[in-house]
Parts: structure tokens; C-alpha cells; sequence
């Protein structure tokens, strides 16, 4: 049944759009003739990315190069936006731009598919949103007022509603300017607005990366922040913050930000206030090749995320 009480704004999951997704999208459209098809296939791109990098986070295995979208012939014969999922099916991920409260849905995508995703691009081409989730379409535009919170998809695909990161993100790689998975250099990707930001921690190595606490702490989005400084006798110093991922908003109260050491012991904690516009654990160092955790904690719900130096 549709929700019809479903907010967007609140339940909209905002991501960065990353250089590689742009340079990906602007490959494929450069393929086709100028006009209306290099647009369609450029943000059609985008919204698969994304959905695809948010299920890889999720822990849901996707096959891209498997996909319709992600063929040249396909994409140029159809207004294909589909992202295949590992031994489940074919999800299609409709882009739509600022300010739209409907999305068109092609007669050629309204059979073989379990599911639709719809993705808000905003204008910068830099940032978008994931708005929401239908299993069935039965008419070509739909509202998107009537669309479902994402979660409806994980419920669908009898997804886990937790997600532990088991690969430790390795620190050095930021060092000499390489980001794996969802992290992001702030000096490249600065739309996630992170407000409490000051002139000082322009001079750290910046890695950041979306939480979507709505899927796994009943709340809101937040963003991880991990600064780095390189220090004598291959001692790395490092700073973590957690931000509202909205900037005008705050975090939610009783947050909890948590430093473990490779054993699993409580180095340090903190946790929000009431209005916080951030929470921030002390200092620490660490030499090569050394792990702790973080972990992000809201009452019994908490998501935890390995690193190594």
C-alpha cells in the first residue's frame, strides 16, 4: 500500500555524486547525438550510479556491466535505467531534476523489473538525492508523492537492516590522494556542507562518507569526517567528527561517537547534546599497519567501520 503520509524531505537519502560517476555519465552520452539522448543517458547514469553505490553500502551485490543502462546500443535504442542485483533482478532507477513532483516511466521499462528507485539530480550535477521506492508502476507518470521510503526496498530484497563494514579503510591510501568505496576527499566533493568546518582543518588530509542513519539508527543521515596529519617516524595523527548531514540541521541527541582499538576495547567516547552541530572524539596517532574501529551508535542500533593505518 502506498504511504501517502511519506515526507520526501525527511526521508530523502542525500549522496554525493562523485568525479568518477560524472566522468562515467559523460562518457556513455558522449557516445550518442547531441540533443535530448546525451541528456537522458547522462543523468540516467547518475541515478544508477547511485543507487548502486548505495546498495554496495548496504551490502547488496550489483552487476553494472550486466545492466541495460550500461550498454551503448541498448541505451541508445531505449530510455533504460535499470542496475541488475546479484540473483534477484532488474531494479530500474528513474532520475529526475530539481524541483519535479513526477517522474515519467517509459512503456519499455514498466515489465521485467522489481522495482523503482527515483533519484533527484540537482542542478549542479554534483549532489543528488534518493527519494523513494515503488515495487510496481501501473501508469507512465507517476507522482512522487506516492512514492515508498527506501527501506522498502531493503525490506523486499530481504536485506539486513544492520551493516558492518568488515574491510578496514586504509588510511595510507589517502596520503597520496586514493579513496576507496563511498569515502570522498573533501577538497574534491565540499557539497556535503559540513558547516562547523574552520580555516585550521584546511591544512589535514579530509575523508568523509554518508551515514544513512534513517536506514540503520531510525533517524536522519550523518557524516563520518576522518582527518589525517603525517607526522615523524610514520606516526599518522587523526581527528574524527560526526556532522548532521544536513548543515541547518543538528545532530540527533544522544549520538554516540565510539574509538576502539583493534581488540575491540573503548578507547574514547562522546556523545551529542541537545543542538550539537557536531560531536568530536580527542586526538589519537597511530603507526603503520595499526587498526581501530569507529562506531556510530544510537540506542541498541550501531554501524561500525574499520580502519588501518
Amino acid at each position: 500500500m502506498v504511504n501517502q503520509r511519506f515526507n520526501l524531505e525527511d526521508y530523502a537519502l542525500p549522496m554525493i555524486i562523485s568525479q568518477q560517476a560524472r566522468d562515467i555519465a559523460t562518457q556513455f552520452a558522449l557516445r550518442h547525438p547531441k540533443g535530448g539522448k546525451r541528456e537522458q543517458v547522462y543523468l540516467n547514469t547518475l541515478a544508477v550510479w547511485g543507487v548502486h553505490c548505495y546498495l554496495e553500502w548496504m551490502q547488496i551485490a550489483t552487476e553494472l556491466e550486466a545492466s541495460d543502462s550500461w550498454n551503448p546500443i541498448i541505451q541508445l535504442c531505449a530510455n533504460v535505467a535499470d542496475l541488475q542485483i546479484t540473483g534477484v533482478g532488474r531494479l530500474e532507477c528513474r532520475p529526475v531534476r530539481e524541483k519535479q513532483q513526477i517522474v515519467s516511466i517509459p512503456p519499455e521499462v514498466q515489465i521485467d523489473r522489481i522495482g523503482y528507485v527515483v533519484v533527484r539530480i540537482f542542478d549542479n550535477l554534483k549532489t543528488a538525492e534518493i527519494l523513494g521506492f515503488v515495487k510496481t508502476i501501473t501508469q507512465e507518470i507517476l507522482p512522487l508523492a506516492q512514492l515508498q521510503p527506501i527501506e522498502e526496498l531493503l525490506v523486499n530484497l530481504n536485506a539486513p537492516q544492520r551493516a558492518e563494514f568488515k574491510t578496514p579503510v586504509r588510511l595510507s591510501l589517502w596520503l597520496i590522494d586514493e579513496w576507496e568505496g563511498l569515502w570522498q576527499s573533501i577538497s574534491r566533493q565540499p557539497a556535503l556542507g559540513l558547516r562547523s568546518l574552520s580555516r585550521g582543518d584546511e591544512d589535514f588530509i579530509q575523508g568523509a562518507k554518508l551515514i544513512d542513519l534513517k536506514m540503520q539508527l531510525g533517524s536522519q543521515s550523518v557524516v563520518l569526517w576522518v582527518a589525517l596529519t603525517p607526522e615523524t617516524e610514520g606516526q599518522i595523527a587523526v581527528r574524527v567528527r560526526l556532522y548532521p548531514a544536513t548543515p541547518d540541521r543538528y545532530l540527533p541527541p544522544n549520538i554516540q561517537l565510539i574509538l576502539l582499538s583493534e581488540t575491540g576495547k573503548i578507547l574514547s567516547e562522546v556523545q551529542s547534546r541537545f543542538q550539537d552541530n557536531y560531536i568530536q572524539l580527542p586526538r589519537f596517532r597511530g603507526m603503520p599497519e595499526e587498526q581501530f574501529s569507529i562506531t556510530v551508535r544510537l540506542g541498541e542500533a550501531s554501524i561500525t567501520e574499520r580502519f588501518i593505518f
